[in-house]
């Protein structure tokens, strides 16, 4: 906390959520400042924000700056984009665990994660079995007095890149919205982002799933 208002950081920044929840952080009069983490050079200013270029791959808890009151992890990519399944791996399990890592030595009294509705250790399709093995990670942390993990459905919003795949999934969860349970609706990207930003002010002790319904509902 700086003064009397929070200090938040957030790890991709830059992605569809991540960008949302950035956008609702800045504008929130109770936040004083917002860090964030990123690869490349952003040329976006607020008087809030703070940039802090990292390598990922070599970061280590000095990318932490003093008195943070919660981590927003929002890093993720696809098979695609990483190029295999050991650069999928690596950004969506061990870049995340390292920085909750990090949240618990440097006492992060909140840890945000956005994971996914089919996250399963146990899953045989990849993506998932990624996920649910971060989150099993991510449940060790017991020095980390709050853990949010996040179970967003297809995510709506604007991407840089085009997905075919996604596409043609989001005009089906669109079109029939009305016959589709809130647990598998397609969820708008700032929902997931005003759904972490209220948690945050709000913590609750322990570890805590937010699922897709909840999300929506607000």
């Amino acid at each position: 906390m700086i003064g009397n208002k929070k200090h938040f950081l957030i790890a991709g920044s830059t992605g569809l959520v991540g960008s949302a929840l950035l956008e609702n952080l800045l504008s929130n009069a109770e936040v004083g400042k917002v860090t964030i983490l990123v690869r490349r050079p952003v040329e976006a200013e607020h008087t809030k924000m703070s940039i802090k270029e990292v390598d990922f791959e070599t970061m280590d808890e000095k990318v932490i700056p003093p008195n943070v009151d919660a981590i927003f992890c929002c890093l993720g990519t696809t098979m695609a984009q990483a190029g295999g399944k050991d650069a999928f791996r690596r950004v969506d399990f061990e870049y995340v665990v390292k920085l909750a890592v990090f949240a618990q030595r440097q006492r992060i009294d909140q840890f945000h994660v956005i994971s996914a509705a089919g996250a399963n250790p146990n899953s045989k399709i990849f993506y998932n079995k990624v996920k649910g093995r971060m989150e099993l990670e991510l449940k060790k942390l017991d020095k980390i007095r709050s853990i949010y993990i996040y179970h967003p459905s297809l995510l709506l919003g604007p991407r840089d890149q085009f997905r075919f795949g996604e596409s043609l999934g989001k005009f089906f969860m669109t079109t029939f919205a009305f016959l589709i349970p809130k647990a598998y609706k397609a969820i708008r990207d700032d929902q997931v982002a005003a759904s972490m930003s209220k948690n945050a002010f709000q913590p609750k002790k322990g570890v805590h799933f937010v699922n897709n319904a909840e999300m929506i509902s607000g």
